[in-house]
């Protein structure tokens, strides 16, 4: 009995880590879509992590790697502040908005919160169905 709770445990751990790979796997790649363009820096950074594991449950990582963090942080919120306090908002260039509507989505700022948002139904979707054992 504990070897076959010890199984299903070991499986459903897999699935999960599995599962929250791919999903992250199709966020990172809608926020590529969606993400500013000026010279494909940010686009090549987005990243996912490992699966880690807490005694609370699993997550994964992702977003932008270290090399980019303050300036995907700014095209993200599409503003910055300067040395003097002035806040400037950032437009979409012309490179961007070439890249066109993906998903109901224009490109630009809120980037990874778009592609969040554009995954959710399916990620909620995928994860009962990996806890419901399917």
């Amino acid at each position: 009995m504990v070897d076959r709770l010890t199984r299903m445990e070991n499986d459903l751990d897999r699935r999960l880590e599995e599962t929250l790979t791919r999903l992250a796997l199709d966020v990172i790649h809608d926020a590529k879509r969606l993400a500013p363009n000026l010279s494909g820096d940010l686009e090549d950074q987005l990243i996912i992590g490992e699966v880690k594991r807490t005694i609370a449950g699993m997550y994964i990582d992702l977003g932008t790697s270290p090399a980019v963090d303050d300036y995907a942080v700014v095209q993200h919120e599409g503003f910055r502040k300067t040395k003097s306090g002035a806040i400037v908002e950032m437009t979409p260039g012309e490179k961007t908005l070439s890249k066109g509507s993906y998903k109901g989505y224009m490109p630009g700022k809120k980037f990874l919160e778009n592609a969040l948002k554009m995954n959710e139904d399916l990620i909620l979707q995928e994860l009962k169905s990996v806890l419901e054992g399917g």
